[in-house]
């Protein structure tokens, strides 16, 4: 299906009441005419392209490690230094996006990571070991840093009633990458070798820069918001979030998430090992992995809770994936064993999308990169959580064992989490538009012009 035609024609009706505190206001003309399609295409595009070339390097740089050490260390060493530096970018980041505008940022952080990737090619044949972990670890804090702006750029491209279809389809390209893009890297990495994987990783870095700058900036010019007060209130910015229990369900979700799936990933070639053939069946169980999500993306692009109903839905999402998960470990039937894990991951993309439309119609105004780094700060923490998690228990713990201790850990999380509702916030943050002032039809959004 097109993505022009996906964002065209969402089910009126299908998102609940109307958000408050001024992020939705009576659509005007050019409102309800919409932004221009082909904004939303290229930024769909430049993710992708991100995505997809991310992957290759990924796969070249497990084998190179592996075959320059011989010794599984330095690919487990490879996944922490990828995972470390996400955990305080996504907070800088978000302040970033809010200061200057999510295009510059996504803008800048891809044009380093190009760079950084064509260095990868000299550290390659220079045979630096520490100069390969050096620039993974700078670029994945790079990565870290746009990732809150890729949530606040996607307001400004789309209607208001078109977010959750939207984001829909932003987590459905994460969940394809994760079982195409490795499988394009495998085929490619044995004729031509690693360097021409990270030279196609350098350029779609650059066709992502200059994709994105033909986008909006993604700054509303009708909300002035006071940078003294912005800079005081800044870092209450996150707290203020998590006042809201639909948000603080959001991020225990993604938190529990992030933990539970990085421990499976460290451990599931251990599961193949022993249970389900050999070391080569954990290609299919990543495969089940994909297309679990990838179906998750396709039903969220049909339906979305009402917002009434979005926390609720949260909850039950993430427990079904955590016991789907806990119960895989308990599997010795290949097929069952697939579509437990197939439904762990449809589970985790339905929430994804659930939860980034809610933060999405909850910042207030100028605060949009902040809100949505909530999802990549708790997301980013659980799997470093769950890298030590994993770490720790390899050599006390059988597999399945750490696996089931750690959904059994997050479950008492989210169960937790729930049971402490609380109230949502009664305090604006300062600088943003006051209940009933007028603002632009959608926060973060710039009045669109017709197509």
């Amino acid at each position: 299906m097109a993505i022009s035609a996906v964002l065209g024609t969402p089910d009126e009706g299908a998102l609940g009441p109307p958000a408050h505190d001024g992020l939705a206001a009576p659509a005007s003309a050019p409102e309800r005419a919409g932004p221009p399609r082909a904004s939303a295409v290229r930024f769909y595009l430049a993710v992708c392209l991100s995505l997809y070339g991310d992957w290759l390097t990924t796969v070249a740089l497990l084998v190179v490690l592996f075959e320059a050490t011989h010794t599984p260390a330095a690919p487990a060493g490879y996944m922490v230094v990828r995972i470390a530096p996400r955990v305080a970018g996504p907070w800088l980041g978000g302040h970033l996006s809010d200061r200057f505008s999510p295009r510059v940022v996504m803008m800048s952080t891809s044009a380093v990571q190009g760079v950084l990737t064509v260095a990868l090619i000299w550290s390659h044949r220079a045979g630096l070991i520490w100069a390969i972990y050096a620039t993974v670890a700078v670029a994945q804090f790079a990565g870290a840093l746009g990732r809150p702006s890729h949530g606040a750029l996607i307001p400004t491209l789309v209607r208001e009633r078109e977010l959750p279809r939207a984001n829909a389809i932003y987590w459905l390209l994460f969940s394809t990458s994760i079982f195409v893009a490795p499988a394009i890297g495998a085929l490619l990495l044995g004729p031509v070798g690693p360097d021409p994987l990270f030279a196609i990783d350098a350029a779609t870095f650059v066709i992502c820069t200059l994709l994105i700058a033909t986008l909006p900036t993604g700054r509303p010019p009708g909300v002035a918001i006071d940078r003294s007060v912005s800079r005081r209130r800044g870092e209450r910015a996150l707290r203020e979030a998590l006042r809201q229990p639909g948000i603080r369900m959001v991020a225990a979700a993604n938190f529990a998430s992030g933990l539970t799936i990085t421990v499976t990933q460290a451990l599931l070639v251990v599961a193949a090992h022993e249970r389900f053939g050999g070391d080569s069946a954990v290609g299919y169980l990543y495969s089940s992995v994909g297309i679990g999500g990838a179906l998750g993306g396709l039903i969220a692009l049909r339906w979305i809770p009402s917002r009434t109903w979005t926390r609720l839905a949260v909850f039950l999402a993430i427990t079904t994936e955590l016991v789907a998960l806990a119960a895989f470990c308990g599997s010795t039937v290949p097929l069952l064993a697939l579509g437990l894990l197939g439904a762990s991951t449809l589970a985790g993309s339905s929430f994804d999308t659930w939860g980034a439309t809610e933060i999405q119609r909850s910042a207030p105004s100028g605060f949009m990169g902040r809100y949505n780094s909530v999802i990549f700060i708790a997301l980013n923490s659980g799997m470093f959580v769950g890298a030590l998690w994993a770490l720790a228990t390899a050599n006390s713990l059988h597999w399945d064992v750490a696996v089931e201790a750690a959904c059994a850990a997050m479950l008492i999380l989210v169960g937790g989490v729930w049971i402490w509702g609380g109230r949502p916030s009664s305090l604006p943050i300062e600088g943003a538009a006051p209940e009933g002032a007028a603002v632009p039809a959608l926060v973060g959004r710039p009045p669109a012009a017709p197509e």
